[in-house]
Order: C-alpha cells, then sequence, then structure tokens
C-alpha cells in the first residue's frame, strides 16, 4: 500500500532578500516534476557559507571559480539538509515515500569540460541547493530553511536509521572534509596540522585517522573549539593566540613538520603560519580563499611543497560520508553546539553571526 502524506498548500521560507536581511516567508508549496522528489525537512545547518552569504559575500563562486559574484536577492539558505521524501515526481520512484535522506546539495551540468572529465565538483554550470544565483525561471531556489523542500531524486541519499536528522546536517561538510583528504593524500604515519577547528576542521581531524595519520595537531584562536577537539581525540591543541604554532608544530613531529596541512581559515597570516609548519614534500591544502593578497618569497614553495585548494566534494564522497558517520567513526554530535525551530530562525542567525560570542561551532535549524 503505497503512504499518503498531508502536503499543506503553504511553505515557510526563510529568504535572504539582500545583504543582512533574512525574512520568514510563507509561500504555495511546490510539487516535484520528474526526477525531482519533494522532502519534508527534519533538519538544516547553519553553515559558515551561508553567514558569508549573509554578509554580502558568495563564497561559492570565490572559492570554486576563483571570482568575486554578487549573492542574487530572495535566495532560500540552506545547504546542510535531511529529511523524508513525501512526494515523488516519477511514480515509479513511489517505493521511496517514507525514505530518511541525506542531501548532495549540487547539481552540474554534465557537459562542460569539467564534468566530463571527472571534476563536477568545479562545474561553473553548478545548481546548487540552498545558494547561488543559476536557478532560471524560479522565484525561489531550493533551500533547507524551509518546512519542504524539492531536491533531484538521485541526490537524495538514503540515511540508516542510526544517523539522526540533526547529525546528518553535517554529511555535507563530512564529504567536503573526505574530499580535502583526498586532495591532500593523507597517508598512513602522516602528520597532520588543522587550522581552524569549527566543524569542517573537526570533521577533518576524524577524516585524517580513518586515512591512517599518527598524529593531528589542532590549531584555533578560541577555547571553545580546542576543548571539543581535546574530546574527540585530536592529539595536540595550540590556541594560535597564545602559543607558538611553529615550535609546537616542529618539536611534535621531531623538526620535520606537518606532511599535511589544512587550512580552514583561509587569511594571510593563516597561510604563512601553516606554510612555515610545512614539511618539505607535504601538501598544503586551503578550504576557504579570499581576496586578500599575500606576499611571499618564491623559496616558500621549496623543496617540493604543494600547495592546493579543496572545493566542494565528489558525488561518491558523499557516500563514504555517511559510512564514516554511521560507522563511528567520525562523531559529530560534540560540535552541534545550537539547536533552534525554524520559527526561530532570526535568533539562531544571531548566534551564527556572533558564534564566538555565544561560543557556537555549529547552529542547526529543526521543525517547529
Amino acid at each position: 500500500m503505497t503512504k499518503r502524506y498531508n502536503i499543506p498548500e503553504k511553505n515557510r521560507i526563510v529568504v535572504l532578500e539582500r545583504k543582512g536581511k533574512i525574512q520568514l516567508k510563507e509561500v504555495p508549496i511546490k510539487h516535484p516534476e520528474k526526477g525531482w522528489d519533494l522532502i519534508k525537512v527534519g533538519a538544516c545547518g547553519i553553515c559558515g557559507s551561508d553567514v558569508r552569504y549573509f554578509l554580502g559575500e558568495n563564497p561559492w563562486a570565490l572559492h570554486t571559480l576563483g571570482i568575486n559574484e554578487e549573492m542574487p536577492a530572495n535566495s532560500v539558505l540552506g545547504h546542510e539538509v535531511a529529511g523524508t521524501i513525501v512526494e515523488v515526481g516519477d511514480p515509479e520512484n513511489k517505493d521511496r515515500l517514507g525514505e530518511r535522506v541525506g542531501i548532495i546539495a549540487f547539481d552540474t551540468c554534465k557537459k562542460c569540460y569539467h564534468c566530463r572529465h571527472g571534476m563536477h565538483n568545479l562545474c561553473e554550470n553548478t545548481l546548487h541547493i540552498g545558494h547561488d544565483g543559476r536557478w532560471k525561471d524560479w522565484e525561489y531556489n531550493p533551500g533547507g530553511y524551509a518546512d519542504y523542500m524539492l531536491i533531484w531524486d538521485d541526490k537524495a541519499h538514503h540515511i540508516p536509521d542510526n544517523i539522526s536528522f540533526i547529525e546528518a546536517t553535517q554529511l555535507d561538510g563530512l564529504a567536503v572534509a573526505v574530499h580535502a583528504n583526498n586532495r591532500g593524500n593523507v597517508e598512513p604515519g602522516d602528520n597532520v596540522l588543522v587550522i581552524g577547528l569549527g566543524a569542517i576542521g573537526l570533521m577533518l581531524s576524524q577524516v585524517a585517522y580513518t586515512r591512517g595519520a599518527i598524529k593531528v595537531i589542532g590549531a584555533d584562536i578560541h577555547e571553545k573549539p580546542l576543548e571539543i577537539a581535546e574530546k574527540i581525540g585530536v592529539d595536540v591543541l595550540i590556541n594560535s593566540r597564545k602559543d607558538d604554532l611553529l615550535k609546537i608544530v616542529m618539536k611534535e613531529t621531531k623538526g620535520i613538520g606537518a606532511n599535511v596541512v589544512f587550512d580552514t581559515v583561509g587569511s594571510a597570516e593563516s597561510f604563512l603560519k601553516g606554510m612555515n609548519a610545512l614539511a618539505r614534500g607535504g601538501t598544503y591544502v586551503l578550504l576557504a580563499v579570499s581576496q586578500e593578497e599575500v606576499k611571499i618569497p618564491l623559496t616558500f614553495f621549496a623543496g617540493e611543497k604543494v600547495v592546493t585548494t579543496s572545493a566542494n566534494n565528489l558525488f561518491p564522497e558523499y557516500t563514504t560520508a555517511v559510512e564514516l558517520l554511521s560507522s563511528g567513526r567520525v562523531k559529530v554530535k560534540p560540535f552541534i553546539t545550537h539547536v533552534f525551530k525554524l520559527s526561530e530562525v532570526y535568533e539562531a542567525f544571531k548566534v551564527a553571526v556572533n558564534k564566538d560570542e555565544y561560543e557556537a561551532i555549529k547552529v542547526v535549524l529543526v521543525p517547529d
């Protein structure tokens, strides 16, 4: 017997109307067409990139394309989403009704150079749930800050029952951490330095252990993330405001330096400090970039040091993220510090924008 759900006529969505202005609105619900599903949102995380959109930036364009695009007005935010499929656009998918899913938050053109060469994470024609301006003929793009949200059927990824919706919001970031570890080519026996211990940094650390890293050194300028990093097993903790990062890294690595450095901050200061701590033959992975200029001597790259960026993730890496979270090898509960109802989105954003004041790491929205 086919499951049926009472789907309302109206849907609450949170719209970024312009820089610094979000609004909770009620709009007619959209039903899925062929190739799409409608999910009832179970939880949606507030990502650091959402805060940057709120403040007027477009981090996806900066980091993926290297250009500064304006964030379009009237965008529905939220791409760290999990929920339940309640309506399908294809009758043959009716068996998916009631399925618990996490969301692979982007789809690509499948035709461009990058898509055809297995680099779909770099497609300039990407449609991204919760942000970007490439949605044509949509009054409001799909986004997870809502009661209901449309998603491509093949991007609604099954999640097992032992992953809660709140935990599943971190699968998007965990896939990013998996991709970054692949970019850094973390190997057994490596010493790894993670600069910036927000949600992504904490997941980078845990994924590095699953790849055989012998020691992870975590650095941040705030005590709260350092406390959480200690709880999840990071070996060495550095408060960059108080401690000498280079001295500690060299001591912990017997003068060699870190084989892989993950930089989630992407500032001139973090880059200079991190590069000094990178071992010869090591790889520096930037997970955030800005238009800030950095003046460095070319000798910074001596000794076959590699500097690269890591953008988004490949679709199969989301499956790896599900497996890591389900197995318990990566834990996300310790850094989900605040949970708000959708109707409390204004307060939730206040906390997310001022995370240092509220000692927030990850803020999550759930249904009322």
